[in-house]
């Protein structure tokens, strides 16, 4: 309310408002989902779908009934793929780099707060749109909204910080996934879409990245001039 109440005031200067600028943010970051870069991650996910799909009630019985499997997912992967917990963990961040002064917080804290945003609403709009039951009888299976939001947010970790953060955070991702088989509220096609969306969302919520990972500026040299540059 705030933000939009500061609109007129922006335009009057003839700058535009926090609350325009943020929409054309989330737009261009919802667009470029739909892209040739982004198109063999859908084919891929699809395809792998395809082929688990005829399997998928005898792999969640078997994941479900496994005292292995509930001894390994109790507790902790369950709590992780929760949108509380992803939404208190990306305000968090955010908050903590604001009040702090932390930009690199800032802009973590932001891209998962929008890469979370994009992904529940994409998860919820498939779910009503599909109206798969889950395997123990309750509506909206399909797809995972565990899945997209801890492979968002893993996404988000990764293209801000390389593989070296992105390894671990994938890693901690596809357990938490794979818990949901335990519980026995999806099936495996629900979480490879889920991941898929994840991923997408996590992509379009650090679209800029791209643009600003290599930065050249030309120089002036005792001997002539020169081009200068880094790579973050």
């Amino acid at each position: 309310m705030a933000l939009l109440g500061a609109a007129p005031l922006a335009r009057a200067q003839g700058a535009p408002s926090t609350a325009d600028r943020i929409a054309r943010t989330v737009a261009d970051d919802v667009k470029s989902i739909a892209s040739v870069e982004t198109f063999p991650i859908g084919l891929a996910a699809a395809a792998f779908a395809m082929t688990i799909w005829p399997y998928d009630a005898q792999i969640t019985e078997h994941a479900s009934s496994s005292p292995a499997w509930k001894d390994a997912f109790e507790g902790w992967a369950r709590i992780g793929g929760q949108e509380w917990f992803l939404a208190t963990t990306a305000i968090g961040t955010y908050a903590y780099g604001r009040i702090f002064d932390h930009p690199g917080f800032v802009s973590v804290g932001g891209d998962l707060i929008e890469a979370e945003s994009i992904a529940g609403v994409s998860t919820l709009a498939a779910k009503l749109a599909v109206h798969r039951t889950r395997p123990d009888g309750e509506p909206r299976s399909f797809p995972s909204g565990h899945a997209a939001g801890t492979f968002a947010a893993a996404t988000v970790l990764q293209r801000h910080f390389g593989w070296k953060v992105g390894a671990p955070v994938y890693a901690a991702a596809s357990l938490v996934s794979v818990a949901r088989l335990q519980a026995n509220s999806h099936y495996p096609t629900d979480i490879i879409i889920g991941g898929a969306i994840g991923i997408l969302c996590g992509r379009a919520g650090t679209f800029d990245l791209a643009a600003h990972r290599v930065r050249l500026s030309p120089a002036v040299t005792a001997g002539g001039f020169g081009v200068t540059g880094s790579i973050h």
